[in-house]
């Protein structure tokens, strides 16, 4: 059995080589991208050949999604992400996230209600993350034709933004566990879904660093709805 200094050196292990291993993928991924997207570009749209680098396009993005989670994580061990500051248009920004996922995701129907109507002084590609990783999971629960909606609304101190799925829900006992580090939902009478663990973990923090909340209602079979507050420092 490990003593606690064992254990903790045994962690920063495991912590350096995930950060070791993610920075050594990235680089090659990024070379096999570009070769990609060449290729497709000189091959146009049609065809066999052109259907099968979309493909690999569609599992290149899934790989390098999975790297540049895996650095965040490394980082927010180390001390925290990165952030810039600057004017988001967060409409601006959700109808972006929400146009290329709906074209990605044909099966489903992403419904946007309500608006915004603000600018935050924040990073804009942090806050794309925390969206994208919301509507991504209430995707992903949600197995066949379901739709997910999306409510926005303003008040004088914070902007809302709830995201909400009629899909496998969330049992009552892992509730308090989906925001940490490597955790997944598991239900044994569900098909097993994909991913490690590190969306949720990652969205938290970034909430938190705007001083905003994350909290989240669900029930088993009947979905579950996330909700995001960050307050409201206006441009």
């Amino acid at each position: 059995m490990l003593d606690n200094s064992a254990r903790k050196e045994l962690e920063q292990r495991k912590d350096d080589f995930i950060s070791m291993a993610s920075h050594e993928l990235r680089n090659p991924l990024t070379a096999l991208k570009l070769q990609t997207t060449l290729l497709h570009r000189q091959l146009g749209k049609q065809g066999l050949q052109a259907s099968a680098l979309s493909s690999m396009e569609t599992q290149i993005n899934k790989v390098t999604r999975l790297v540049e989670e895996l650095l965040d994580v490394s980082k927010i061990k180390a001390g925290g992400l990165e952030y810039v500051r600057e004017s988001v248009d967060l409409d601006a920004l959700l109808g972006e996230i929400v146009s290329t996922m709906q074209q990605t995701h044909l099966s489903h129907r992403i419904q946007v209600h309500g608006a915004v109507q603000t600018n935050l002084m924040a990073d804009r590609d942090r806050l794309g993350q925390v969206f994208t990783n919301l509507i991504s999971n209430a995707i992903k629960y949600s197995p066949g034709a379901e739709t997910v909606e999306i409510d926005l609304s303003t008040s004088e101190n914070a902007v809302t933004i709830r995201v909400k799925d009629y899909g496998l829900g969330i049992p009552r006992e892992q509730r308090d566990k989906i925001f940490d580090r490597f955790y997944r939902v598991t239900d044994p009478k569900q098909k097993a879904t994909h991913g490690l663990g590190m969306g949720l973990y990652i969205v938290a923090e970034i909430v938190k660093h705007y001083g905003g909340t994350i909290t989240v209602e669900s029930e088993p079979g009947k979905g579950s709805t996330f909700q995001v507050m960050l307050p409201c420092k206006r441009t």
